[in-house]
């Protein structure tokens, strides 16, 4: 049962961030720290399309999904725009993702994929002006990260283009990132 809320919750948060309304402004820039503790902000990355996804390690298959589909992305750009393309991993659990579990991570799915977290406080600042949400949920001895499952596409001036849903292919992915690059 404790599963099944937690699907439940999870879907909600996906629907809750889906659509950019043309009233509200969404996203903005933010700092976080790479796995060296180097800081990287959304404005240091201006003059390329980001692809952001908030998750975490121990997600069980949304996370690793949509990563996957960020490495895939990657192999259908032309080698001349791979340069002009950053996708973004956002860790929400800092207590376990830490720069070694991180590290290991991410070297499943390529060298090219950034990884950055924070502490829950300053993820709490990223997460909010993207109307991303998380949250902790014990699990017996543990707990997961319920989250936010879209990818947020981030033109080069640093804006919020799109917000593409959970599932989205990398095909599709590819042709939003086009549309953008210079």
């Amino acid at each position: 049962m404790k599963i099944l809320r937690a699907l439940l919750y999870c879907f909600a948060m996906c629907l809750a961030a889906a659509p950019v309304s043309a009233g509200k402004t969404i996203g903005g820039d933010f700092t976080l720290y790479t796995t060296r503790g180097e800081a990287v902000s959304l404005h240091s990355l201006r003059g390329k399309v980001v692809l952001m996804y908030f998750g975490f390690t121990h997600c069980p298959e949304m996370c690793p999904a949509e990563l996957f589909q960020f490495k895939q992305l990657l192999s259908l750009l032309p080698p001349e725009r791979k340069h002009q393309v950053q996708p973004i991993f956002v860790s929400l659990d800092p207590q376990r993702d830490t720069p070694e579990v991180l590290d290991a991570y991410m070297g499943h799915f390529g060298k090219d994929i950034m990884a950055l977290t924070g502490s829950e406080q300053e993820l709490r600042k990223v997460t909010e002006p993207y109307a991303a949400r998380f949250r902790y949920v014990p699990t017996g001895f543990s707990y997961t990260v319920d989250h936010t499952v879209n990818t947020y596409v981030i033109d080069p001036r640093g804006r919020l283009a799109r917000i593409l849903p959970y599932g989205t292919s990398a095909e599709d992915m590819l042709r939003e990132v086009i549309k953008l690059l210079p």
